[in-house]
């Protein structure tokens, strides 16, 4: 599912030459308890029991790459389907709720099912369920209990219906 790549290795720098040690050595400013600029440390770096396992299986060749072109795919379509029902939950909770708090739910109230119609049609039963569940849980956020059961009752049930029956 994931790709697992070759971390870089990094190695301290090489040790100072004699003449770099000589002229650091007659510097004016003596006894200096840290390296000059330009001077890394000569701690190596350590490594976790994690990058240590990694890069065993790399070096042996254990890690499968075959599969991920495919994995990479599913994950992806399922992370559309997902944004796409946020979106269409989004849409929907805020036209009803905007609807309501202006008072011309009686206009457009033929439109409040589309979303879940929406993705239903493009994703599935599944799809529109999850639409669904998240629209009430925003309604039921926004504006409480009786009006988030009010849009699941009369227009989200209508439209998981439609949209099941129409795909």
């Amino acid at each position: 599912m994931l790709r697992l790549y070759r971390c870089p290795r990094v190695y301290p720098p090489p040790p100072l030459s004699a003449v770099c040690r000589q002229s650091a050595a007659s510097s004016p400013t003596p006894n200096r308890s840290f390296p000059p600029a330009g001077i890394r440390a000569q701690n190596p770096p350590r490594r976790t029991a994690v990058t240590q396992a990694v890069s065993e299986e790399l070096e042996r060749g254990q890690v499968d790459d075959a599969d991920d072109g495919e994995d990479l795919g599913e994950a992806l379509e399922r992370t559309r389907q997902l944004v796409e029902c946020a979106m269409f939950a989004a849409v929907a909770g805020l036209a009803y709720f905007l609807s309501n708090s202006l008072a011309i739910e009686n206009y457009f109230s033929c439109f409040f099912p589309l979303p879940i119609v929406i993705s239903s049609l493009r994703w599935g039963l599944e799809a529109g369920r999850k639409t669904l569940v998240a629209t009430a849980l925003l309604l039921f956020t926004l504006s409480g209990p009786v009006k988030a059961s009010t849009y699941l009752l009369m227009h989200g049930v209508v439209g998981l219906a439609m949209g099941t029956i129409w795909r």
